[in-house]
């Protein structure tokens, strides 16, 4: 696969204020097993910490490694600005909270003779990192909704001839330039029993945000690509308790207000179940419902985003694909 000069495989690290990091992350690529000729990446897309000096001390022990600057705009826009600068046959997305196993690189490769595309599974997965490490809960490797997602990923380099990430997206750029590889006719897989540390630590406001911001791209989503997900019938099922909580009389408006609060909390057990384990040492269940609870709250927030993007889309027309 060696081109001349040029390095076999550029690895795009995209970081926003991730001094806390980036090392270990940077630190898991070197380690790969039968590592071969590479480039780092690192895209730095405005932070505001140490992040880039953090990576400059890492170039006096990491040859391969280049920094790319720019004003914050997004993850979509950092991944495509990781892609044009990249020289590799292959490109490995990896994003700076990211600690690859050792092994990754060689059961991608391994994977890449079938397919064009692929990936493992974050632990735990990105939208309930508040819980996993305020409750302290035991995260399992449930499978991500989209097959490649943004954490990590090894794509072949002719894919970027057809396909490129929305610039922009500021979130939901994975599942966008899944949709266009898809339609392209691209394989993609997401390798079973391949996971990756996810050491995110967001703040419960953050967090809050975070999952708004989610709920408001998963509408744009729905309005792109027409494709109902297990969110959108829980979303509906949302819709309809506030529904009628707002529109009929006084008895059943009494009763949907009783069950919003359950809907909440259900939805939340279903949102964790399979993520975490349900059960453990003493004191493990206690933490487990607390944690339920709480991310009620958060799924109450991406509901709110959920409403608001939709109120959006239906007054703002959107193109039905991610270009």
């Amino acid at each position: 696969m060696n081109c001349g000069s040029f390095p076999v495989i550029s690895f795009v690290v995209i970081a926003y204020n991730e001094e806390r990091h980036i090392r270990r992350c940077l630190e898991s690529i070197e380690a790969q097993i039968g590592l071969v000729d590479h480039e780092i990446i690192i895209v730095d897309d405005g932070s505001t910490d140490a992040t880039a000096d953090v990576v400059r001390d890492m170039q006096m022990e990491i040859a391969a490694l280049r920094l790319v600057e720019q004003e914050n705009a997004g993850r979509g826009a950092a991944r495509a600005a990781g892609v044009q600068a990249s020289t590799g046959e292959l490109v490995a997305m990896v994003d700076a909270d990211i600690c690859l196993p050792p092994s990754w690189l060689e059961i991608c490769l391994q994977s890449l003779n079938e397919y064009d595309v692929v990936g493992g599974t974050a632990v735990p997965d990105g939208d309930v990192t508040y819980v996993y490490n305020t409750f302290r809960l035991t995260a399992l490797g449930a499978k991500a909704t989209t097959a490649i997602t943004g954490n990590n990923g090894l794509y072949k380099r002719r894919v970027f001839e057809h396909v490129m990430f929305d610039r922009g997206l500021r979130e939901g750029e994975d599942v966008d330039i899944n949709h266009q590889l898809l339609a392209r006719g691209f394989r993609l897989a997401c390798i079973p029993g391949l996971e990756v540390e996810h050491s995110e630590h967001k703040s419960l406001a953050a967090s809050v945000m975070w999952l708004y911001e989610s709920g408001r791209g998963a509408s744009r989503q729905l309005f792109r690509y027409h494709e109902f997900r297990p969110p959108d019938f829980a979303f509906v099922g949302m819709l309809a308790i506030v529904a009628i909580t707002l529109l009929t009389r006084s008895r059943a408006r009494f009763v949907a207000r009783l069950f919003l609060p359950a809907y909440l909390v259900a939805t939340s057990e279903l949102h964790l179940h399979g993520r975490f384990a349900a059960s453990g040492p003493p004191g493990y269940r206690k933490r487990y419902v607390g944690a339920v609870v709480v991310n009620a709250g958060l799924i109450a927030a991406y509901f709110a985003g959920r409403a608001v993007g939709v109120v959006h889309f239906c007054l703002n027309s959107e193109p039905t694909t991610g270009k």
